[in-house]
């Protein structure tokens, strides 16, 4: 949280000494003030660079296609060319983009975590797509086949525009063991209510715990958000630890009360539990669809299946949906550089490169309803890869996590508070309003 915290420092220090406002001719379309038209056309040849964090061998292979028929069609018709190039894991790129931003060498294009864009909008330097996702000539005449969720989290930041675009998508589900549950005779838990009896059964038949979730940060979140409070927004009000405190703890409570009772867990220091469920230590976990790649090479024999995650009620139904997204800066003040990343946003978030992605073997989900609509993604889930269904069956009620960077806390601090917050009621048995004292003191609440 340190490092976060002293690259944000540098961010500010940044903003103090660049020019109010945005750079470029930035227009008024869904954000954005000035009222100017963004250029849309060059006036001569543009080298755009691109960094990136993708290391996996398979998802390398296809995005360095879809650069060079990037280059093949849309470049070379518009006359822009991409340098693409691989810049360390998301933490690495993350502080070699702040770097860059000091330096006033950013790259034209890079892909981001969201907490990653809020921070970096501390700069006027990042460009808002609003004006050319809408303009009528380059416009994304598709725009609403994204999801809605996905959508809205890149328009949902404290300053009013779209600043970044998902790219890659992933969402939460359950995994569950076929087998153990055909033998015992259950059935796969909807409702909370029925998480928890499933869980006693279970229970009951092994002594042990029978449920767990991978990410506490995310299982609070959607929990607050499935028994109707609130958790952040991206102007850093912290509702769960005030407005709507009641509704935290009677989330810390239910997590505490089914941990003494023996039948959750937290991951505890396997960190994730993939490895506990395939090796047939845990019959349910709650985890992101990209871990079902992981499960056949812990475990090759078991079958397993997944499903959507439990609700508290269709009115109030949530889903926790993350993935890397993709955003242009524009250090430079370079108007035509500014609208040839964004063509190449545009291409990697189109249709067909989504489509690439997804039935590619990456893991990620469609970001795109087309894609998860199409004959070729419905022949992909069933040569084998049904199990990624379950993600994009809960696309109608995707949420992100709100993200924030304001002179108190960030949402990155607020999220490791709350994942401490979690691990203290669970792990600890720290009674929850103290652990959630523990958290204000923490953020600077009190």
């Amino acid at each position: 949280m340190k490092k976060l915290l002293c690259l944000v420092l540098a961010l500010s220090m940044v903003l103090a000494l660049a020019a109010c406002g945005s750079k470029g001719e930035s227009s008024g379309a869904n954000g954005g003030e000035s009222g100017k038209k963004v250029v849309t056309t060059l006036s001569a040849p543009v080298e755009i660079q691109f960094w990136h964090s993708i290391s996996n061998p398979v998802h390398a292979e296809i995005l360095d296609k879809q650069i060079a028929e990037f280059n093949k069609t849309v470049g070379a018709e518009k006359g822009i060319t991409v340098v693409s190039t691989f810049n360390g894991n998301g933490a690495e790129l993350y502080s070699n983009v702040v770097a860059s931003i000091k330096a006033g060498n950013a790259p034209d294009v890079t892909l981001a975590l969201r907490p990653y864009v809020a921070d970096y909008l501390q700069t006027p330097y990042v460009v808002d797509l609003a004006p050319y996702i809408n303009d009528p000539e380059v416009g994304i005449k598709d725009y609403e086949d994204i999801f809605a969720g996905l959508r809205d989290a890149n328009s949902n930041y404290a300053q009013k525009g779209v600043y970044a675009l998902p790219i890659y998508s992933y969402s939460e589900i359950l995994y569950y063991n076929r087998d153990f549950f055909e033998k015992n005779n259950l059935t796969v838990p909807t409702t909370w209510d029925e998480m928890i009896d499933t869980s006693r059964k279970i229970h009951e038949i092994t002594g042990a715990p029978a449920f767990g979730w991978d990410n506490l940060v995310g299982s609070f979140m959607t929990m607050m958000l499935q028994s109707g409070g609130r958790y952040t927004d991206q102007n850093g009000n912290i509702y769960f630890a005030g407005e709507d405190e009641a509704k935290a703890l009677e989330v810390l409570k239910l997590w505490q009360d089914c941990a003494k009772e023996g039948i959750w867990r937290s991951a505890g220091e396997d960190m994730f539990f993939s490895g506990p469920f395939a090796n047939e230590q845990i019959p349910m976990y709650i985890g992101d669809s990209v871990e079902a790649s992981y499960i056949p090479k812990k475990n090759p024999n078991l079958n397993w299946g997944t499903a959507p995650i439990p609700q508290m009620s269709k009115d109030t139904a949530a889903n926790l949906s993350a993935g890397p997204v993709i955003a242009a800066l524009n250090t430079t003040d370079n108007a035509e550089k500014a609208y040839a990343s964004y063509e190449l946003i545009k291409y990697l978030t189109s249709v067909e490169a989504n489509k690439d992605v997804v039935i590619g073997g990456t893991g990620y989900l469609p970001i795109r309803q087309s894609v998860a609509d199409s004959q070729e993604y419905k022949d992909y889930l069933a040569a084998g890869h049904d199990y990624l269904a379950a993600g994009v069956d809960q696309s109608d009620c995707y949420f992100y996590e709100p993200v924030f960077t304001n002179a108190t806390t960030t949402s990155s601090a607020v999220n490791t508070a709350v994942r401490a917050m979690m691990q203290e009621v669970i792990d600890n048995n720290v009674e929850p309003q103290t652990a959630l004292n523990n958290l204000k003191h923490t953020v600077g609440l009190n």
